[in-house]
């Protein structure tokens, strides 16, 4: 990129990334609040007949769009989690790693709460990119879930990771498109179909929030039959971490 294309994207990014932001924020903000989690409010969004008073339904970002979609699969137990990037995605790696292969995770000497992602013991394993491939493996006896966080405390974590912290970007492009890449409402799950599929959590802080989080993450691998020892393990390793990433 020259010299003259970086500094106009610097004033592109100045001029409009405050609009992006607070829209984006407000939308996101909007979702969480208002997702009660009844069938009625689910249904209105849906139909766009939800009252998006004060703000215009033509500036807000849509919801269900089929956006980037990520799963963390364990087949041995029809086990599927759906991952939203800034909402425990390395945590989470690190969990279907154990649940798919502890012998080989503990032999490496790894825990569940010192994975880092660049050198995470299954990489890609366990992981796909496609719903309708998820479906087709796991069949229709499943447990599927996704963790939700608080939008603005997403974002942030995320600014500081990818634009601030050690390994962010460097290249003006990358962080021009960065409000839209992670605050924009994710459905990775493509929700509109197949929202009443999951069971949704919701992300949880501090020292009483993450043990509280680690017993609705348990109810659930407890409900997909994983043996007891390892879930011992996942709790134990969760809880010795107060935040997450």
């Amino acid at each position: 990129m020259s010299p003259e294309t970086a500094s106009q994207s610097l004033k592109t990014l100045h001029i409009q990334a405050p609009r992006v932001f607070i829209v984006a924020c407000a939308v996101c903000l909007y979702y969480w609040h208002s997702g009660t989690g009844t069938i009625q409010t689910v249904e209105q969004i849906k139909n766009g007949t939800y009252d998006t008073g004060p703000f215009n339904r033509s500036d807000l970002i849509a919801p269900f769009i089929r956006y980037r979609e990520t799963f963390q699969v364990a087949p041995a137990y029809n086990l599927s989690s759906c991952q939203i990037e800034k909402v425990m995605t390395t945590i989470s790696n690190a969990v279907f790693c154990y649940i798919t292969n502890a012998s080989e995770f503990v032999a490496n000497s790894r825990r569940i709460s010192t994975e880092k992602y660049s050198t995470r013991l299954c990489l890609n394993q366990n992981f796909y990119e496609n719903f309708t491939a998820v479906q087709e493996l796991l069949g229709t006896s499943k447990t599927e879930y996704t963790i939700v966080r608080d939008p603005v405390s997403r974002f942030l974590s995320g600014f500081v990771n990818k634009c601030i912290g050690p390994s962010s970007v460097r290249d003006v492009r990358d962080i021009r498109i960065y409000p839209l890449r992670v605050i924009e409402p994710k459905d990775g799950l493509n929700g509109r179909e197949h929202l009443y599929n999951y069971k949704i959590l919701r992300y949880k802080e501090g020292k009483h929030g993450i043990p509280k989080l680690s017993h609705e993450l348990d109810a659930i691998y407890k409900a997909a039959h994983v043996p007891e020892e390892i879930r011992q393990e996942i709790h134990k390793e969760l809880c010795c971490e107060f935040i997450f990433e």
